[in-house]
């Protein structure tokens, strides 16, 4: 019968000694970082040792002795231009290939026959079952690779302070590295664990009932699993609105991190950046591993706490309680309603109420139906760091004084950078996870006439159409005004939260002046031809348009 491992005996005689015998194959010098094609080898599985594939990038100048290791995604190859985010911020960066082959062929990671599943293409079952034994799963094999790239990136700076930054699967990797490997920090990016649960909204209600392969996956390569062990500090970065990613259960991950290394960790989200990590997470993630990589002097505080109540004139407000370290630059809170998949959240920002010793309050102007209340704030320090509170749920029952009725204004410029986020992440994004800088993010700017709109370079993209608030009737028309600098043709798209069906409509602008749209919802055609039936069907909306645009005045007819 299979046997349920644990982190510690599934990793105890794990050996990363064996020689690394290292290779280059290629050397480029861009824009002042060199990029070094290597190859080494990683563990030896019985029939041949795994020969790892990845990329070595340094300054041409002065190149650090501070090192990172970055594991990709399970998808993902080696990126030039992450790499060179991580040299810039004043790192040499190793970044291993773990998905090994693929159709497109290319430099990889190549894994002995004895454990094909290690690559991705062909992982199967051994990807999110442990139907054998956890030492028989892609991810004892990706772990592995991981433990011997730091060995090699150790050897090649001569030192033995080394961070690993883990994307999405990668982040998985990471988890376990900090339980099974030698680093001074771990940033898991978008990857908290709970796999196993996959499908069961945490604020949905049920449970999954497990079976014995489920306990054994459970137990050794769910990464809340490896949280209790782990042996550095863990900054946990997450993005909202993901649809892989379940950041409601983020908290629950860190809560769980081991109590000797819980105060140097830190969990941070980025809102509204469809499923990327923001600015202000990345200069954390830097802070954080200049902190503890190159023992810098970094105040970091600890998370911060939400609280909910009624105050003297019967408004529903929220509290966020200070630690009373440092010195706070700004604090703000977002909250959504009813919506438990975190994935189609409409997060609004709350409005200030003010603010007293360690104590900020903001008014929760709810709409009067709402049953559950979702919360988070940030505070950002002088310094430039932002720490987190958890996402709070709050149940609700009743009216407040700040109740809010139902709404048929979806955006309107009052409401700022609120209901859009942005829509296409690949153009303006660093390896379609990170935001360097804040400039493609929804903001408001001035279209014809001295009117305002919103606008953002990726385009813009809202959930607000599933909201209780600002949810249509079956009868509904969709208005909204809409500038664009030059003549050009403004695509929008409905989507399908279901099954992704995307019903497009594409219509002309004349540059320089705004103009009114008004639109029914059998406009909207599929690429098979099928009419979108009506708006109220949980539907995305989005809107592109290779222009600089403005959009004001969205809203149901």
């Amino acid at each position: 019968m299979p046997t349920i491992l644990t982190p510690i005996s599934l990793w105890k005689d794990f050996d990363d000694s064996l020689p690394l015998m290292e290779s280059t194959a290629d050397v480029v010098v861009r824009d002042g970082v060199v990029y070094e094609r290597v190859r080494f080898l990683g563990r030896d599985t019985g029939e041949g040792r795994v020969v790892i594939a990845g990329i070595f990038a340094r300054a041409e100048c002065n190149p650090s002795d501070d090192g990172v290791l970055v594991v990709p995604d399970s998808r993902q190859a080696p990126d030039e231009e992450l790499l060179a985010m991580f040299v810039r911020g004043g790192y040499s960066a190793l970044m291993v290939d773990i998905r090994g082959e693929w159709e497109s062929g290319g430099e990889c990671t190549v894994y002995p026959a004895n454990v094909q599943y290690a690559n991705y293409a062909r992982s199967g079952r051994n990807l999110d079952f442990v139907d054998e034994s956890a030492d028989r799963t892609s991810w004892y094999e990706w772990v592995a690779v991981g433990l011997y790239a730091r060995r090699f990136l150790a050897e090649r700076l001569g030192g033995e302070k080394i961070g690993v930054v883990g994307i999405r699967d990668g982040g998985e990797v990471v988890w376990k590295l900090a339980y099974a490997g030698d680093f001074a920090c771990a940033v898991p990016v978008c990857a908290v664990g709970w796999r196993a649960y996959k499908g069961y909204n945490k604020f949905g209600g049920g449970e999954p009932s497990f079976d014995e392969e489920r306990h054994r996956f459970i137990a050794a390569v769910d990464s809340q699993a490896y949280a209790p062990y782990v042996r550095c500090p863990v900054l946990m970065l997450c993005s909202t609105n993901d649809e892989e990613f379940d950041y409601d259960r983020a908290y629950d991950t860190f809560s769980r991190i081991n109590p000797q290394y819980i105060n140097d960790s830190v969990i941070a989200y980025s809102v509204k950046s469809n499923a990327c990590i923001a600015q202000k997470s990345v200069k954390d993630m830097f802070m954080f591993l200049d902190k503890h990589v190159k023992d810098r002097q970094v105040f970091i505080s600890k998370p911060a706490e939400i609280s909910v109540c009624v105050d003297e004139n019967s408004n529903l407000v929220g509290k966020v309680v200070l630690d009373g370290a440092g010195e706070v630059e700004q604090v703000g809170m977002y909250m959504a309603e009813d919506c438990v998949n975190p994935a189609l959240r409409d997060w609004m920002r709350a409005r200030p109420a003010g603010a007293g010793d360690d104590v900020c309050d903001f008014y929760l102007d709810v709409y009067e139906k709402t049953s559950i209340l979702f919360l988070i704030c940030y505070v950002t320090y002088t310094n430039g760091f932002t720490v987190w509170s958890k996402i709070t749920a709050k149940k609700l029952s009743g009216t407040f004084r700040n109740s809010r009725p139902k709404c048929n204004v979806l955006y309107s410029v009052v409401n700022g950078a609120d209901c859009f986020s942005i829509a296409d992440v690949a153009s303006h994004s660093v390896a379609r996870t990170f935001f360097a800088d804040e400039s493609c993010f929804p903001r408001v700017i001035d279209g014809a006439e001295g009117l305002k709109g919103l606008y953002s370079p990726c385009g813009l993209s809202t959930y607000r159409l599933n909201s209780c608030r600002f949810s249509p009737r079956a009868d509904s028309i969709l208005k909204l005004d809409v500038y664009a600098a030059e003549d050009c043709v403004m695509e929008l798209v409905m989507t399908g939260v279901d099954d992704g069906e995307q019903y497009v409509l594409h219509t002309a602008l004349t540059g320089g002046v705004w103009q009114g749209i008004v639109l029914e919802s059998k406009l909207f055609k599929s690429a098979a031809g099928k009419t979108l039936a009506g708006f109220d069907v949980g539907l995305a909306f989005t809107l592109r348009c290779p222009s600089v645009f403005a959009v004001n005045n969205v809203m149901w007819l």
